[in-house]
């Protein structure tokens, strides 16, 4: 059930993600000193307003994951983090959004490497505005915090100098473009 207690005007009706226009991204801090950063593109997505609601949800294939050092990729796919083979997908369905357009908070399940946990995302919601071409368009605005060892991704490596390679902290950035089908 999706609860919605929301000062937001959205057109009823189903809004498709525009995959140009909108991305999905991580951070994590690195050894203590950097942030590591990556991103997953298309991402699939759909907002769904009713009398009952408003409903989001989205995915994207673990294999389409871009990070800077492709060395490291093989080693994001694998059991250690996302086991890609076993999990191909991320996925997230809302079960809430509440607030208003420049503070939304929207809460739901994330499902990755065969792990379900809920999540709190905070937000904003743009639009919908008349665009380009026939049809209106909105954007959604989120970022979230988790933890990854919730997920099972345990994998961790000490530094020499002390500390550890990677925080377990994780920064979610989604934008996404949406187009009223």
């Amino acid at each position: 059930m999706t609860t919605t207690a929301t000062k937001i005007e959205i057109p009823a009706g189903t809004w498709a993600v525009d995959p140009v226009h909108s991305n999905a991204n991580f951070e994590v801090e690195h050894a203590g000193v950097s942030t590591f950063r990556g991103g997953f593109k298309p991402v699939d997505a759909k907002l769904v307003v009713s009398d009952s609601g408003i409903e989001l949800e989205g995915a994207v294939d673990v294999e389409t994951i871009s990070v800077d050092d492709e060395n490291i990729r093989p080693h994001l796919l694998s059991p250690d983090f996302f086991d890609a083979d076993r999990n191909p997908d991320i996925k997230f369905h809302s079960t809430e959004i509440t607030g208003e357009a420049d503070d939304l908070r929207l809460t739901g399940e994330l499902s990755m490497a065969g792990v379900s946990v809920p999540v709190t995302a905070s937000g904003r919601l743009r639009g919908p505005i008349d665009g380009p071409g026939d049809g209106q368009k909105l954007a959604l605005a989120l970022e979230a915090t988790i933890d990854r060892t919730e997920y099972g991704m345990d994998w961790q490596m000490e530094l020499p100098s002390g500390g550890v390679a990677l925080a377990n902290d994780v920064k979610l950035v989604v934008e996404l473009e949406l187009n009223k089908a």
